[in-house]
C-alpha cells in the first residue's frame, strides 16, 4: 500500500503503518490486507446494527461488554492453547493490549518503581514504562525464554533494585518467537509469590499455534491466594487490530482494581460499540474460523521464511523456527551490527527491525527480527533474497574497510 492511500484529503495519515513504494518491510507485525476478515466483520456489524436497538452506541458497562465478557470466556475456555477454564469475572475488557498494560502500569507501579523485562524484549512495551517513569532491567533468556534461575539471582542480590512488577512475552514471545516452558512458568508464579511482584503476561499470540498448542497461559499456573498474574490478550491478533479491543485476564482481586479504576468508572466502558462486534463474531461462529485461517497462512510463511532462509542464507545466519506467532529472530553472527546493516538493507528494498532495538541497554546487536505477518509467501521469498544482497554488500565493505 502506498503513502498516497494511507492519508486523507489533508494530508495526514489514517494509518500506522508507512512503507516506501517498492520495499518489501519485514519489520511491521500488522497483518496483510487479504488477512483481514472484512466480510465477517461486516456480516458482525449487521448483526450488531440491524434492529431498533442503539444499546451498541451507549455508554457501556464499567467491566466491558457484559454478553462479550460471558461469551470470550466460554470461547477461551475451549480453546486448544488454553487448556483451562476462564471465569468471567477474571475478565476485563481494555482497547487492546498496549492500553491493558499502560492501565497496569498506571495501577500497580508508581514512578520510580522498577520493572523486570526480558532480555531481549517487545520494544514499545519500553515506551510505556518510560512514560510511566520506571526503572526497566532487563533478565537473560536462553533458547526456551527468560532464565528464571537468572530471574532468581536477581532477586535474592541485595544489589539488585526489588521489582514491583515483571513483563514477559511467554509464548511466541516478541522478538524471539520462543515459548516459556511450563516448569518456568510455574516457577516465575512461584517467585512472584515470593518476593512480592505482580507478572503483566503479554499473550498476545496465545492462539496462534502453527502446530500443536503452547503450554497454557500464565494465569492457568496462577494459584496464589490474591493474584500475582495479570494477563493480556486482544482481538488485533485473532480478528482485527482497528477494533482496538481486548481483554485483561487475571484473579478476581486484580480485575477489580481495574474495574474500580477511575479511568474505567469515568469511561464507561472500553470500545464498547467494538466489543460489540467482537461479541458478535463469536456468537456467529465466525471468530473460531478466521483463527483457524489465521494459523493455517501463518504456518505456510513460517514455511516460506524458512526455505528462503536455506536458500539464500545457508550458513549464514542461526535462527530457531518458531511454532507460531508473527516473528523470526535471525542471528546473523560475529562482526555484523545489523543497525549498520540496515542503510544496506534498505538499498536493496527491504527492510527489518535491527536487534538493538529489543535490547535494555541499547546495546548494538548482530541479530534482527522479522516479521511474516504482512506478506505472503512469494514477497517473503523476495524479501529474504534481498537481505542476501543486503548482507554480501555489508560485508564487502566491511572487509575492504578492514583491510
Amino acid at each position: 500500500m502506498s503513502s498516497a492511500e494511507k492519508v486523507n484529503k489533508g494530508g495526514l495519515p489514517s494509518l500506522l503503518i508507512s512503507i516506501a513504494d517498492g520495499v518489501i518491510d519485514l519489520g511491521w507485525g500488522h497483518p496483510s490486507e487479504a488477512l483481514h476478515p472484512l466480510a465477517d466483520v461486516r456480516r458482525a456489524a449487521e448483526f450488531v446494527l440491524g434492529g431498533e436497538s442503539v444499546a451498541a452506541l451507549q455508554y457501556g458497562a464499567v467491566q466491558g461488554f457484559g454478553p462479550l465478557l460471558e461469551s470470550l470466556a466460554g470461547f477461551l475456555s475451549n480453546q486448544p492453547a488454553y487448556g483451562m477454564s476462564v471465569p468471567p469475572d477474571q475478565l476485563f475488557l481494555t482497547s487492546g493490549a498496549s492500553q491493558g498494560l499502560d492501565m497496569a502500569a498506571t495501577l500497580f507501579t508508581q514512578a520510580g518503581d522498577t520493572v523486570y523485562v526480558e532480555e531481549p524484549t517487545y520494544h514499545l512495551a519500553h515506551g510505556i514504562f518510560r512514560d510511566h517513569r520506571l526503572n526497566v532491567v532487563g533478565v537473560a533468556t536462553d533458547a526456551h525464554g527468560m532464565r528464571t534461575d537468572a530471574l532468581e539471582d536477581k532477586l535474592t542480590k541485595t544489589e539488585s533494585p526489588n521489582p514491583v512488577a515483571l513483563y514477559i512475552i511467554p509464548t511466541y514471545q516478541n522478538p524471539t518467537g520462543r515459548v516459556l516452558p511450563e516448569n518456568r512458568r510455574r516457577r516465575l508464579v512461584e517467585l512472584a509469590e515470593e518476593h512480592d511482584f505482580i507478572v503483566f503476561a503479554d499473550e498476545v499470540y496465545q492462539m496462534l499455534h502453527a502446530g500443536a498448542p503452547p503450554p497454557p497461559p500464565l494465569a492457568a499456573f496462577d494459584n496464589t491466594p490474591g493474584g500475582r498474574v495479570v494477563s493480556f490478550g486482544s482481538f488485533s491478533k485473532i480478528l482485527s487490530p482497528g477494533l482496538r479491543a481486548g481483554w485483561v485476564q487475571a484473579h478476581p482481586a486484580l480485575s477489580a482494581r481495574f474495574t474500580g479504576s477511575g479511568f474505567a468508572i469515568s469511561g464507561g466502558g472500553v470500545s464498547h460499540f467494538a466489543s460489540n462486534i467482537a461479541n458478535a463474531t463469536i456468537a456467529l461462529g465466525l471468530l473460531g474460523e478466521n483463527i483457524a485461517r489465521l494459523r493455517a497462512a501463518y504456518g505456510d510463511r513460517i514455511r516460506a521464511v524458512d526455505a528462503a532462509l536455506r536458500e539464500f542464507l545457508p550458513g549464514r545466519c542461526a535462527y530457531a523456527t518458531p511454532t507460531g506467532g508473527y516473528f523470526f529472530w535471525l542471528d546473523l553472527g560475529e562482526g555484523v551490527d545489523t543497525e549498520a546493516l540496515l542503510p544496506y538493507a534498505q538499498w536493496a528494498g527491504v527492510s527489518f527491525l535491527p536487534g538493538r532495538l529489543f535490547s535494555v541497554d541499547d546495546a548494538p546487536s548482530r541479530c534482527l527480527r522479522i516479521s511474516f505477518a504482512l506478506y505472503d509467501a512469494d514477497g517473503l521469498r523476495e524479501g529474504i533474497h534481498r537481505l542476501a544482497q543486503a548482507l554480501d554488500a555489508y560485508t564487502a565493505d566491511r572487509d575492504d574497510h578492514d583491510d
